[in-house]
């Protein structure tokens, strides 16, 4: 199995950012990147079933937002190959409980990400061993 990384944002600073963090600390030399979310759905749905996903998604787009991406997403019956990290500016706190209601939400970061947010990341149980150096 492998990890795919996904960035799920519409906001170009963000996707630069994330992209360089993500890079530097050794998460994913090159991740994907949607700017709608139905198009991030889309493109899990067409894939096969020997890769899992990493994805980086933002609560607040245009069109599908990150509660209907997680809803969505809730639905696939393998679901369980799919980490999420909500990456938002939400400072909510019922943002963040309701986010962890998803079983496959690991983790709820405020933006922008820095790079003990990546590390963070690393350390998810569920994927650390996809960091792991040989």
């Amino acid at each position: 199995m492998n990890l795919k990384v996904l960035i799920v944002d519409d906001d170009e600073v963000v996707i630069f950012i994330q992209k360089k963090l993500m890079a530097n600390s050794e998460v994913s030399e090159n991740p994907l990147v949607f700017k709608r979310a139905s198009s991030a759905l889309d493109f899990l749905q067409s894939e096969n079933n020997n890769k899992e996903f990493l994805i980086l998604l933002d609560i607040n787009m245009p069109g599908m937002n990150g509660w209907e991406f997680l809803d969505e997403l809730n639905k696939e019956v393998d679901k369980d190959r799919y980490y999420v990290i909500m990456v938002t500016s939400s400072v909510e706190q019922k943002d963040k409980e309701r986010a962890f209601r998803y079983t496959m939400v690991k983790d709820f970061l405020e933006k922008p990400i820095t790079r003990e947010c990546c590390q963070k990341i690393k350390d998810i149980p569920e994927i650390s061993h996809f960091f792991e150096k040989i």
